[in-house]
């Protein structure tokens, strides 16, 4: 009988350390997650379940040494599109707010620490910290009060709704400004990566900077996590930076670069962002297919009459369609010596905007489906259909919202001028 394994995954195209990973991933989700996941939904405040989880995925799965060099004690993987996929759906299928957590923790550090663009400072000092034996989160910091999902947009704001500002001061930066809901701030990020610019209002790519922020830096300060209706072990809050000084060689590349390398790292956002749903879908169809086996109704089991087979069907679609544009899309990234494209290409963050949108769309309405045919069992916490309702609609909302990725991938595909 299929399981989730049948669905698209170009064996050609994945290696067997990549599909050992998503094992080892699985291994420990249903053996130590899955058994206590509706107890972590209620740990949203304080983690107190949910740290020690994020060591023992983090540090002793070793998920953080993923892109960090051998030399820091990293995996160095030359796979990071086709990683991202394996461990984003992976751990998605366990907990999407616990995979937002574990993935966001290095993905502010990727312009710095991926091959080509890698800074080897950068990487000699906090890569120790990551790959270390000693639980240390990133956090990146990117969205404002004031412009939101602007700071996304940047292929037309082109920075200048940026407030959070980086002034030089001799060999110190001096960075000022609020972010809002980045994932691991609060109480758990040991690492900010600081989305800013050098000039407010400026349009320049020059000046649009990426500036690392140790959380104990004098003037940093965070709020109090905020209380969602889902992805709770992503906790949330509020950054302030008043005065905070930080040493010059914690801009990862300079003037024009810190941006050009930003757009790998959001294109690698949109891919997670799919392969995340897919793993939720996976979820999903793992339980509407025992249910559906289990559940009699008129005298045989539920999934033999014709309605809910084309709930299924639909369901399983659903998850072959979007898990075969991903992983052509991570195909893509990882060989630019196929396809001629740099993965920090802007074409590449336009169309995994399509991507995202669409993934996002499909795990909502496999999740919808879902509850349906399940009814009041589908809605209650018991079967974790409703947690996966709840948690998905985030993935539509962040990184821009969805009106920025049809925009973003209608300008890719019709040259827009105007929007």
């Amino acid at each position: 009988m299929p399981t989730i394994d049948d669905f698209i995954q170009p064996k050609e195209w994945v290696s067997e350390f990549i599909i050992e990973v998503g094992k080892m991933i699985r291994r420990w989700g249903e053996e130590r997650y899955i058994p206590i996941r509706q107890q972590v939904d209620e740990d949203w405040r304080d983690h107190v379940l949910i740290e020690p989880l994020l060591k023992e995925a983090l540090v002793d799965l070793g998920l953080n040494k993923g892109m960090f060099p051998a030399e820091v004690g990293g995996a160095d993987s030359s796979e990071g599109a086709a990683g991202i996929c394996m461990t984003a759906q992976e751990l998605a299928r366990i907990d999407s707010g616990f995979a937002t957590a574990c993935l966001c923790s290095t993905w502010g550090m990727m312009p710095a620490i991926l091959e080509p663009h890698r800074s080897q400072e950068i990487c000699r000092e906090f890569g120790p910290k990551f790959c270390g034996p000693e639980l240390y989160v990133g956090c990146h910091a990117m969205t404002e009060p004031a412009s939101g999902a602007d700071v996304e947009n940047i292929g037309r704001m082109q920075g200048r709704t940026i407030r959070t500002t980086a002034t030089l001061d001799g060999d110190e930066w001096v960075i000022n400004g609020h972010k809002i809901w980045p994932t691991n701030s609060g109480k758990l990020a040991d690492l900010f990566t600081v989305v800013c610019t050098t000039r407010r209002g400026s349009t320049d790519p020059n000046d649009f900077a990426l500036i690392l922020v140790p959380a104990d830096t004098e003037g940093v300060s965070t709020g109090a996590p905020y209380r969602k209706c889902g992805m709770n072990a992503d906790m949330n809050s509020d950054i302030w930076f008043e005065n905070v000084r930080v040493p010059r060689r914690y801009r990862f590349h300079g003037p024009g670069d810190d941006l050009k390398y930003w757009r790998r790292a959001i294109s690698s956002g949109n891919l997670a962002s799919a392969a995340m749903c897919v793993g939720v879908m996976k979820s999903v169809y793992e339980i509407i297919k025992k249910w559906t086996t289990e559940r009699v109704v008129a005298g045989k089991p539920l999934k033999e009459h014709s309605l809910v087979a084309d709930m299924l069907s639909e369901v399983a679609l659903l998850i072959e369609s979007t898990s075969a544009w991903m992983w052509c899309y991570a195909r893509e990234m990882d060989h630019p010596e196929i396809y001629r494209w740099d993965p920090w290409d802007e074409r590449f963050l336009l169309k995994t905007r399509g991507l995202s949108l669409y993934a996002s769309n499909a795990v909502e309405q496999a999740c919808s489906r879902a509850m349906d045919f399940m009814g009041s069992y589908g809605y209650c916490r018991e079967f974790d259909i409703e947690k996966h309702w709840r948690d998905q609609k985030v993935i539509g909302l962040w990184m821009g919202g969805k009106g920025l990725k049809a925009l973003e991938n209608a300008r890719y595909w019709y040259d827009l001028e105007t929007l």
